[in-house]
């Protein structure tokens, strides 16, 4: 299986578009640079956001809930899954990070090709995942089309 990990602040969105788009949360290039990922590798999409609670219990009562799950709909995606979070995860790995979320993830369901977006560094190089992060531009772009390009390429290796 393949997996696309994302977080959705600064990769579904940017500084940028938030602050001209006063109510808007998800970028809807963004979304169809995801898209552009999904559909070149099959990626299943696995949700390492903060949000990733909300998202899988589908609470639409929060408006940046509901408008990523409606604009991954309209794209004709969603969302698989989500990595563990810390709570679960502490015990096992003592200092936790999303990089020992995605890393137990992988391991977990046997993932093959997979590419995690993040525009923080979240000890990626520290759990050897650092050659699968990209490293989205948070302030004016997030997911950009070069990076859902060098995804493909990371995916489909």
């Amino acid at each position: 299986m393949n997996v696309v990990f994302f977080d959705v602040d600064g990769v579904l969105n940017s500084e940028k578009f938030l602050c001209e788009k006063h109510g808007e949360f998800i970028n809807p290039k963004n979304v169809a640079n995801l898209k552009m990922v999904v559909d070149a590798t099959g990626a299943k999409l696995v949700m390492t956001s903060d949000w990733r609670k909300q998202v899988i219990d589908k609470d639409i009562s929060k408006a940046h809930v509901r408008e990523l799950i409606d604009r991954l709909a309209d794209a004709g995606m969603e969302v698989y899954g989500a990595t563990s979070s810390g709570d679960e995860l502490r015990n096992k790995y003592g200092d936790y990070t999303r990089a020992c979320a995605v890393k137990d993830y992988v391991v977990a369901n046997s993932v093959e090709g997979y590419v995690i977006f993040d525009d923080m560094d979240m000890d990626w190089e520290a759990h050897e995942l650092d050659s699968h992060w990209i490293n989205t531009e948070n302030v004016l772009v997030g997911l950009s089309e070069a990076d859902a390009m060098n995804a493909i390429s990371i995916i489909n290796q």
